[in-house]
This record gives C-alpha cells, sequence and structure tokens, in this order.
C-alpha cells in the first residue's frame, strides 16, 4: 500500500512538471513575440512607422529590409509582403552597450519591428514584448534602459493604440 502511494505520487509529479514545461513553452512563444493587427495597407503600415520612429526623440530608421525579396531572390520561394524595420536610439545604445558585461545585449540591436501581410490579406505588425524582457531583467542596469524603450516603443505604436502586457 505504502508503495503504491509512493509510486503514484512519484508519477504524479513527474507527469505534472511535464505538463508545466508543455504550458510554459507554449505560453512562452505567445507572450515573447506580439502580433498588432492594423486596418491599414501594408505600404501605409510601413510608412507610418518609419515616419513615428524617426519622429520621437532620439530615435532613427537604420535599414528597412525587404524579406520578400530577400527570399525571393535567394530562395526563389515567395513568402507575400514582409518588411523589417531596423532603428536605434543612439543614447540608450551607448548606455547600454558602455559596461562590458552588457555588451552581449548588442544581438538585439539595432531594434526591429516586422510589418507583413498574412495569407488571408491581413496585415500584421510584430515585435518582441519589451515589457517582458524588462521584467526578466528586473533590478539590473538594463533594465533601467529598456524601460525606456518600452515607453518610446508604446508611443510609437500609439496609432494602433498598442500598450505593452505580459501576455
Amino acid at each position: 500500500m505504502k508503495r503504491g502511494l509512493i509510486a503514484g505520487l512519484i508519477l504524479g509529479l513527474a507527469f505534472g512538471v511535464f505538463l508545466a514545461g508543455f504550458f510554459m513553452k507554449e505560453a512562452s512563444i505567445s507572450m515573447l513575440f506580439k502580433e498588432i493587427p492594423v486596418n491599414y495597407s501594408f505600404d501605409k503600415t510601413v510608412n507610418l512607422l518609419v515616419n513615428r520612429i524617426n519622429s520621437q526623440k532620439g530615435w532613427h530608421v537604420t535599414n528597412i529590409v525587404n524579406q520578400e525579396e530577400e527570399i525571393k531572390k535567394y530562395a526563389n520561394k515567395d513568402v507575400g509582403k514582409v518588411k523589417i524595420i531596423k532603428f536605434c536610439n543612439a543614447e540608450y545604445s551607448y548606455e547600454m552597450l558602455k559596461n562590458d558585461v552588457d555588451k552581449e545585449m548588442a544581438v538585439k540591436m539595432p531594434l526591429s519591428i516586422a510589418v507583413y501581410e498574412k495569407s488571408d490579406g491581413k496585415v500584421v505588425i510584430g515585435l518582441m514584448n519589451g515589457y517582458l524582457l524588462t521584467r526578466m531583467m528586473s533590478g539590473t542596469h538594463r533594465s533601467l534602459i529598456m524601460e525606456k524603450v518600452v515607453k518610446d516603443m508604446e508611443s510609437i505604436l500609439g496609432f494602433v493604440h498598442f500598450r505593452y502586457t505580459i501576455f
């Protein structure tokens, strides 16, 4: 009887750990990446974002990658309209990268926002959840800078009434 209870507890614990890991994996994907549906055309959305980024104090667009053309050119396949807007704030970048311990953050610089058209014709803005990243680094030098970035990003994305949330 005692062995059965212990075996049941062990199996239950193992199953619970498996389920928790599965659900965390599934939830983390939707938490880390955000999609914002927009009611504008693809080109208008790209132009709005570029103009709003360039008019936000300290920010500027560094590059726009036409991912659709890259894939057509190098893979001879078509994914539809996809552009990635790369943008930077030099002051925030300096603050983030001035210490060697934080230089690894350069992998996420400049920041990126994707604009893409889904197969049903709907236009979407895709981005990483800066709020979640800020919370993950809470209490660090990095999080203080990222809090400023999140605030500026919400301002840039104000035309779609976007606010970061944990979910």
